[in-house]
Protein backbone atom coordinates (compact mmCIF):
# COMPACT_ATOMS: atom_id res chain seq x y z
CA UNK A 1 0.00 0.00 0.00
CA UNK A 2 1.26 3.46 -0.88
CA UNK A 3 0.78 6.38 1.45
CA UNK A 4 0.97 10.09 0.74
CA UNK A 5 1.23 12.66 3.51
CA UNK A 6 -0.71 15.83 2.78
CA UNK A 7 -0.11 19.30 4.10
CA UNK A 8 -1.61 22.65 3.30
CA UNK A 9 -4.64 23.12 1.14
CA UNK A 10 -5.30 20.08 -0.95
CA UNK A 11 -4.59 16.71 -2.19
CA UNK A 12 -5.31 13.59 -4.02
CA UNK A 13 -3.84 10.30 -2.90
CA UNK A 14 -4.60 6.93 -4.41
CA UNK A 15 -3.53 3.59 -3.02
CA UNK A 16 -3.93 0.26 -4.75
CA UNK A 17 -3.08 -3.40 -4.59
CA UNK A 18 -4.09 -6.16 -6.96
CA UNK A 19 -3.51 -9.77 -7.98
CA UNK A 20 -3.68 -11.50 -11.34
CA UNK A 21 -6.77 -13.16 -12.93
CA UNK A 22 -9.12 -12.71 -10.00
CA UNK A 23 -8.37 -9.37 -8.39
CA UNK A 24 -9.47 -7.32 -5.42
CA UNK A 25 -8.21 -3.74 -5.65
CA UNK A 26 -8.20 -1.44 -2.65
CA UNK A 27 -8.23 2.22 -3.67
CA UNK A 28 -8.86 5.62 -2.17
CA UNK A 29 -8.69 9.36 -2.57
CA UNK A 30 -8.31 12.09 0.06
CA UNK A 31 -9.28 15.71 -0.56
CA UNK A 32 -9.07 18.49 2.02
CA UNK A 33 -8.95 22.27 1.78
CA UNK A 34 -8.94 25.49 3.76
CA UNK A 35 -11.16 28.33 2.58
CA UNK A 36 -13.74 30.98 3.25
CA UNK A 37 -17.40 31.13 2.27
CA UNK A 38 -19.80 34.07 2.32
CA UNK A 39 -23.54 33.37 2.20
CA UNK A 40 -26.51 35.73 1.96
CA UNK A 41 -29.59 34.36 3.75
CA UNK A 42 -33.17 35.58 3.19
CA UNK A 43 -35.34 35.87 6.30
CA UNK A 44 -39.08 36.38 5.75
CA UNK A 45 -40.95 38.80 7.97
CA UNK A 46 -43.03 37.59 9.68
CA UNK A 47 -41.18 34.28 9.86
CA UNK A 48 -44.17 32.25 8.62
CA UNK A 49 -44.98 34.50 5.69
CA UNK A 50 -44.30 33.57 2.08
CA UNK A 51 -44.11 36.97 0.53
CA UNK A 52 -41.73 39.67 -0.58
CA UNK A 53 -41.23 41.14 2.89
CA UNK A 54 -38.02 40.31 4.68
CA UNK A 55 -34.32 40.97 4.61
CA UNK A 56 -31.00 39.47 3.60
CA UNK A 57 -28.10 39.05 5.98
CA UNK A 58 -24.59 37.93 5.08
CA UNK A 59 -22.41 35.48 6.92
CA UNK A 60 -18.76 34.63 6.29
CA UNK A 61 -17.28 31.41 7.58
CA UNK A 62 -13.67 30.23 7.52
CA UNK A 63 -13.70 26.51 6.97
CA UNK A 64 -11.63 23.38 6.71
CA UNK A 65 -13.50 21.47 4.06
CA UNK A 66 -13.48 18.13 2.28
CA UNK A 67 -14.07 17.33 -1.36
CA UNK A 68 -13.23 20.67 -2.96
CA UNK A 69 -11.85 19.09 -6.11
CA UNK A 70 -12.89 15.46 -5.68
CA UNK A 71 -14.98 13.66 -3.12
CA UNK A 72 -12.87 11.78 -0.57
CA UNK A 73 -13.48 8.03 -0.76
CA UNK A 74 -12.29 4.48 -0.19
CA UNK A 75 -13.33 1.40 -2.06
CA UNK A 76 -12.92 -2.18 -3.21
CA UNK A 77 -13.03 -3.15 -6.88
CA UNK A 78 -13.48 -6.85 -7.64
CA UNK A 79 -12.91 -8.64 -10.96
CA UNK A 80 -12.94 -12.35 -11.81
CA UNK A 81 -12.24 -13.71 -15.29
CA UNK A 82 -15.07 -16.07 -16.31
CA UNK A 83 -13.56 -16.94 -19.69
CA UNK A 84 -14.91 -16.27 -23.14
CA UNK A 85 -14.36 -12.55 -22.75
CA UNK A 86 -16.68 -12.30 -19.71
CA UNK A 87 -15.80 -11.11 -16.23
CA UNK A 88 -17.73 -10.94 -12.96
CA UNK A 89 -17.29 -7.53 -11.37
CA UNK A 90 -18.20 -5.72 -8.18
CA UNK A 91 -17.57 -2.30 -6.65
CA UNK A 92 -18.01 -1.11 -3.06
CA UNK A 93 -17.17 2.58 -2.57
CA UNK A 94 -17.76 4.73 0.47
CA UNK A 95 -17.47 8.49 0.82
CA UNK A 96 -16.00 10.32 3.80
CA UNK A 97 -15.34 13.84 5.00
CA UNK A 98 -11.72 14.55 5.87
CA UNK A 99 -12.61 17.60 7.95
CA UNK A 100 -14.75 15.65 10.46
CA UNK A 101 -14.07 11.99 9.78
CA UNK A 102 -17.77 11.43 9.18
CA UNK A 103 -19.17 9.19 6.45
CA UNK A 104 -20.38 10.87 3.30
CA UNK A 105 -23.66 10.33 1.42
CA UNK A 106 -25.79 10.72 4.58
CA UNK A 107 -23.78 8.21 6.56
CA UNK A 108 -24.12 5.26 4.15
CA UNK A 109 -21.27 2.77 4.49
CA UNK A 110 -20.87 2.42 0.71
CA UNK A 111 -22.84 5.47 -0.35
CA UNK A 112 -20.89 6.23 -3.51
CA UNK A 113 -21.34 2.80 -5.12
CA UNK A 114 -22.43 -0.70 -4.17
CA UNK A 115 -23.00 -2.97 -7.13
CA UNK A 116 -22.21 -6.29 -8.80
CA UNK A 117 -22.49 -7.41 -12.40
CA UNK A 118 -20.87 -8.81 -15.53
CA UNK A 119 -18.64 -7.13 -18.11
CA UNK A 120 -17.76 -7.94 -21.71
CA UNK A 121 -15.36 -6.05 -23.94
CA UNK A 122 -17.69 -6.61 -26.91
CA UNK A 123 -21.16 -6.51 -25.30
CA UNK A 124 -20.76 -3.96 -22.53
CA UNK A 125 -21.30 -3.94 -18.77
CA UNK A 126 -24.40 -4.59 -16.66
CA UNK A 127 -24.45 -3.85 -12.92
CA UNK A 128 -27.19 -4.00 -10.28
CA UNK A 129 -27.35 -2.28 -6.90
CA UNK A 130 -26.54 1.33 -6.05
CA UNK A 131 -25.13 2.75 -9.29
CA UNK A 132 -23.86 6.10 -10.44
CA UNK A 133 -26.26 7.47 -13.05
CA UNK A 134 -24.98 7.83 -16.64
CA UNK A 135 -26.20 11.43 -16.57
CA UNK A 136 -23.91 12.09 -13.62
CA UNK A 137 -20.93 10.47 -15.36
CA UNK A 138 -21.56 12.65 -18.39
CA UNK A 139 -22.00 15.84 -16.38
CA UNK A 140 -18.88 15.07 -14.34
CA UNK A 141 -16.74 14.80 -17.48
CA UNK A 142 -17.35 18.40 -18.61
CA UNK A 143 -17.09 21.88 -17.07
CA UNK A 144 -15.00 21.85 -13.91
CA UNK A 145 -15.80 18.17 -13.34
CA UNK A 146 -18.15 18.58 -10.38
CA UNK A 147 -15.66 20.42 -8.17
CA UNK A 148 -16.85 22.87 -5.51
CA UNK A 149 -16.09 25.68 -7.97
CA UNK A 150 -18.18 24.31 -10.85
CA UNK A 151 -20.93 26.76 -11.81
CA UNK A 152 -23.25 24.10 -13.24
CA UNK A 153 -22.94 21.03 -11.02
CA UNK A 154 -25.53 20.24 -8.38
CA UNK A 155 -25.98 16.62 -7.42
CA UNK A 156 -27.95 17.29 -4.23
CA UNK A 157 -31.44 16.86 -5.62
CA UNK A 158 -32.50 14.88 -2.53
CA UNK A 159 -35.97 13.58 -1.66
CA UNK A 160 -39.38 15.08 -1.05
CA UNK A 161 -38.47 15.61 2.62
CA UNK A 162 -36.45 18.57 1.37
CA UNK A 163 -39.36 19.97 -0.59
CA UNK A 164 -42.34 20.32 1.71
CA UNK A 165 -43.14 23.77 3.10
CA UNK A 166 -42.70 22.53 6.67
CA UNK A 167 -39.19 21.26 6.08
CA UNK A 168 -38.19 24.03 3.71
CA UNK A 169 -39.18 26.73 6.22
CA UNK A 170 -41.45 28.22 3.56
CA UNK A 171 -38.57 29.18 1.28
CA UNK A 172 -38.98 26.47 -1.38
CA UNK A 173 -35.40 25.44 -0.80
CA UNK A 174 -36.12 22.12 -2.47
CA UNK A 175 -35.13 23.68 -5.72
CA UNK A 176 -31.51 24.39 -4.91
CA UNK A 177 -29.31 22.73 -2.33
CA UNK A 178 -26.75 25.38 -3.03
CA UNK A 179 -24.15 27.29 -1.06
CA UNK A 180 -24.15 27.30 2.70
CA UNK A 181 -21.63 28.71 5.13
CA UNK A 182 -20.10 25.27 5.68
CA UNK A 183 -20.62 23.71 2.24
CA UNK A 184 -19.96 26.28 -0.48
CA UNK A 185 -20.98 25.37 -4.01
CA UNK A 186 -21.25 27.61 -7.05
CA UNK A 187 -24.00 25.56 -8.68
CA UNK A 188 -26.91 27.35 -10.32
CA UNK A 189 -28.51 24.43 -12.17
CA UNK A 190 -31.43 22.75 -10.43
CA UNK A 191 -29.70 19.42 -9.93
CA UNK A 192 -30.18 15.68 -10.21
CA UNK A 193 -29.55 12.43 -8.35
CA UNK A 194 -25.97 11.30 -8.87
CA UNK A 195 -26.62 7.78 -7.58
CA UNK A 196 -29.63 5.51 -7.89
CA UNK A 197 -30.62 2.82 -5.40
CA UNK A 198 -32.18 -0.50 -6.44
CA UNK A 199 -31.09 0.06 -10.01
CA UNK A 200 -29.92 -1.74 -13.13
CA UNK A 201 -27.32 0.01 -15.29
CA UNK A 202 -25.98 -0.82 -18.74
CA UNK A 203 -22.85 0.73 -20.29
CA UNK A 204 -21.85 -0.09 -23.86
CA UNK A 205 -18.32 -0.44 -25.21
CA UNK A 206 -16.96 2.39 -27.32
CA UNK A 207 -17.52 1.91 -31.06
CA UNK A 208 -15.14 4.28 -32.86
CA UNK A 209 -15.72 6.82 -30.12
CA UNK A 210 -19.50 6.35 -29.81
CA UNK A 211 -21.02 4.88 -26.63
CA UNK A 212 -24.35 4.75 -24.80
CA UNK A 213 -25.48 4.04 -21.24
CA UNK A 214 -28.80 3.68 -19.44
CA UNK A 215 -30.18 3.19 -15.94
CA UNK A 216 -33.46 2.26 -14.30
CA UNK A 217 -34.16 2.55 -10.57
CA UNK A 218 -37.29 0.77 -9.35
CA UNK A 219 -38.07 3.14 -6.48
CA UNK A 220 -39.57 0.32 -4.40
CA UNK A 221 -42.13 2.64 -2.78
CA UNK A 222 -45.32 1.53 -4.50
CA UNK A 223 -48.49 1.85 -2.43
CA UNK A 224 -52.26 1.79 -2.70
CA UNK A 225 -53.23 4.19 -5.51
CA UNK A 226 -49.59 5.23 -5.68
CA UNK A 227 -47.05 4.29 -8.31
CA UNK A 228 -43.36 3.83 -7.56
CA UNK A 229 -41.10 6.88 -7.83
CA UNK A 230 -38.73 5.39 -10.40
CA UNK A 231 -35.56 7.10 -11.59
CA UNK A 232 -34.49 6.44 -15.16
CA UNK A 233 -32.32 7.94 -17.87
CA UNK A 234 -29.65 7.46 -20.47
CA UNK A 235 -26.80 9.08 -22.35
CA UNK A 236 -25.14 8.96 -25.74
CA UNK A 237 -21.75 10.46 -26.46
CA UNK A 238 -19.12 10.68 -29.15
CA UNK A 239 -15.53 11.16 -28.03
CA UNK A 240 -12.83 10.86 -30.65
CA UNK A 241 -9.60 12.86 -30.69
CA UNK A 242 -10.23 16.50 -29.76
CA UNK A 243 -14.02 16.29 -30.26
CA UNK A 244 -16.64 15.36 -27.72
CA UNK A 245 -20.40 15.65 -28.26
CA UNK A 246 -23.08 14.32 -25.95
CA UNK A 247 -26.76 14.01 -25.11
CA UNK A 248 -28.25 12.96 -21.77
CA UNK A 249 -31.62 12.58 -20.06
CA UNK A 250 -32.66 11.75 -16.50
CA UNK A 251 -35.99 11.68 -14.71
CA UNK A 252 -35.78 11.74 -10.90
CA UNK A 253 -38.97 10.73 -9.16
CA UNK A 254 -39.69 11.14 -5.46
CA UNK A 255 -42.28 10.08 -2.92
CA UNK A 256 -45.82 11.35 -3.43
CA UNK A 257 -48.98 11.49 -1.36
CA UNK A 258 -51.43 8.76 -2.29
CA UNK A 259 -53.47 9.45 -5.39
CA UNK A 260 -51.11 12.12 -6.77
CA UNK A 261 -49.38 11.49 -10.08
CA UNK A 262 -45.66 10.72 -10.04
CA UNK A 263 -43.72 13.89 -9.27
CA UNK A 264 -40.31 14.29 -10.83
CA UNK A 265 -37.58 16.55 -12.10
CA UNK A 266 -36.53 15.87 -15.69
CA UNK A 267 -33.17 17.02 -17.05
CA UNK A 268 -32.24 16.98 -20.73
CA UNK A 269 -28.63 17.89 -21.51
CA UNK A 270 -26.84 18.50 -24.82
CA UNK A 271 -23.34 19.81 -25.35
CA UNK A 272 -19.96 19.59 -27.02
CA UNK A 273 -16.31 20.40 -26.43
CA UNK A 274 -13.19 20.75 -28.56
CA UNK A 275 -9.57 20.47 -27.47
CA UNK A 276 -7.28 22.79 -29.42
CA UNK A 277 -4.22 21.64 -27.49
CA UNK A 278 -3.43 25.04 -26.02
CA UNK A 279 -6.98 25.21 -24.60
CA UNK A 280 -10.15 23.17 -24.42
CA UNK A 281 -13.52 24.90 -24.73
CA UNK A 282 -16.99 23.55 -24.11
CA UNK A 283 -20.64 24.61 -24.12
CA UNK A 284 -23.83 22.90 -23.01
CA UNK A 285 -27.54 23.45 -22.59
CA UNK A 286 -29.87 21.77 -20.12
CA UNK A 287 -33.65 21.88 -19.79
CA UNK A 288 -34.87 21.19 -16.26
CA UNK A 289 -38.59 20.55 -15.88
CA UNK A 290 -40.62 19.73 -12.76
CA UNK A 291 -43.60 17.48 -13.52
CA UNK A 292 -46.74 17.42 -11.36
CA UNK A 293 -45.22 19.89 -8.89
CA UNK A 294 -47.01 23.16 -8.21
CA UNK A 295 -46.07 26.38 -6.43
CA UNK A 296 -47.95 29.00 -4.44
CA UNK A 297 -46.80 32.40 -3.27
CA UNK A 298 -46.04 35.83 -4.69
CA UNK A 299 -44.04 36.70 -7.77
CA UNK A 300 -43.25 40.38 -8.12
CA UNK A 301 -46.45 41.24 -6.25
CA UNK A 302 -48.64 38.86 -8.25
CA UNK A 303 -50.13 35.96 -6.31
CA UNK A 304 -50.23 32.48 -7.81
CA UNK A 305 -52.02 29.42 -6.48
CA UNK A 306 -51.39 25.88 -7.60
CA UNK A 307 -49.37 27.04 -10.58
CA UNK A 308 -47.02 24.76 -12.48
CA UNK A 309 -43.31 25.53 -12.31
CA UNK A 310 -42.06 26.61 -15.71
CA UNK A 311 -39.00 24.82 -17.17
CA UNK A 312 -35.60 26.27 -16.41
CA UNK A 313 -33.31 26.91 -19.38
CA UNK A 314 -29.76 26.28 -18.19
CA UNK A 315 -26.51 27.15 -19.97
CA UNK A 316 -22.86 26.45 -19.33
CA UNK A 317 -19.57 27.64 -20.88
CA UNK A 318 -16.14 26.32 -19.92
CA UNK A 319 -12.48 26.71 -20.81
CA UNK A 320 -9.39 24.81 -19.68
CA UNK A 321 -5.74 25.58 -20.47
CA UNK A 322 -2.60 23.63 -19.45
CA UNK A 323 0.65 25.37 -18.49
CA UNK A 324 3.14 22.61 -17.83
CA UNK A 325 2.21 20.95 -14.53
CA UNK A 326 -0.51 23.58 -13.96
CA UNK A 327 -4.01 23.57 -15.43
CA UNK A 328 -6.25 26.65 -15.19
CA UNK A 329 -9.99 26.16 -15.69
CA UNK A 330 -13.04 28.41 -15.57
CA UNK A 331 -16.73 28.15 -16.32
CA UNK A 332 -19.96 30.13 -16.23
CA UNK A 333 -23.44 28.81 -15.56
CA UNK A 334 -26.92 30.27 -15.78
CA UNK A 335 -30.45 29.04 -15.09
CA UNK A 336 -33.49 31.04 -16.16
CA UNK A 337 -37.26 30.53 -16.05
CA UNK A 338 -40.49 32.47 -15.55
CA UNK A 339 -41.43 30.88 -12.22
CA UNK A 340 -38.13 30.68 -10.35
CA UNK A 341 -36.38 33.57 -12.03
CA UNK A 342 -32.69 33.74 -12.84
CA UNK A 343 -29.61 32.31 -11.18
CA UNK A 344 -26.02 32.66 -12.36
CA UNK A 345 -22.56 31.69 -11.22
CA UNK A 346 -18.95 31.56 -12.28
CA UNK A 347 -16.04 29.52 -11.02
CA UNK A 348 -12.29 29.37 -11.60
CA UNK A 349 -9.72 26.90 -10.35
CA UNK A 350 -6.01 26.15 -10.78
CA UNK A 351 -4.53 22.67 -10.36
CA UNK A 352 -0.85 21.93 -9.86
CA UNK A 353 0.40 18.34 -10.06
CA UNK A 354 2.99 17.72 -7.37
CA UNK A 355 3.16 14.08 -8.52
CA UNK A 356 1.04 11.50 -10.30
CA UNK A 357 -1.03 11.08 -7.15
CA UNK A 358 -0.96 14.44 -5.40
CA UNK A 359 -2.53 17.67 -6.61
CA UNK A 360 -2.49 21.13 -5.06
CA UNK A 361 -5.45 23.32 -6.02
CA UNK A 362 -7.03 26.67 -5.37
CA UNK A 363 -10.25 28.20 -6.63
CA UNK A 364 -12.94 30.83 -6.33
CA UNK A 365 -16.64 30.83 -7.10
CA UNK A 366 -19.57 33.22 -6.84
CA UNK A 367 -23.29 32.49 -7.09
CA UNK A 368 -26.44 34.59 -7.41
CA UNK A 369 -29.31 32.26 -6.63
CA UNK A 370 -32.86 32.39 -8.00
CA UNK A 371 -34.26 35.88 -7.53
CA UNK A 372 -37.82 34.61 -6.96
CA UNK A 373 -37.05 31.54 -4.89
CA UNK A 374 -37.63 33.05 -1.45
CA UNK A 375 -41.18 34.02 -2.41
CA UNK A 376 -42.43 30.52 -3.24
CA UNK A 377 -43.72 27.49 -1.42
CA UNK A 378 -43.59 24.23 -3.32
CA UNK A 379 -46.42 21.77 -2.76
CA UNK A 380 -45.76 18.03 -2.77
Amino acid sequence: MKKTLIAFAALSAIAGMAQAQSTVTLYGLLDANVGSAKTNVFTASPATAINQNGSYSSQRQTIVGSGGLNGSRFGFRITEDLGGGLAAIGNLEGGLNIDTGASGQNGLLFGRQANVGVASATLGTVTIGRNKSPYYDLHASVGLRESAFDATSNTNFGTSANYTPANAAGAAYLLSNHASATAPNAATWLGFNARVNNSIRYTSPSFSGFSVAGIYGFGEDKGINQTASQTYGGTAQYANGPIMAYLGFQSDGYARVAGVARQSLENTLIGASYDFGVAKIGANYNRAKFKNVTATGFLNGTGIAGGAIDPQKEYGLSVSAPFGATVVEANYGQSKGNTLGKASAYGVQALYSLSKRTTLYTGYSSTKTYDRLAQLTVNS
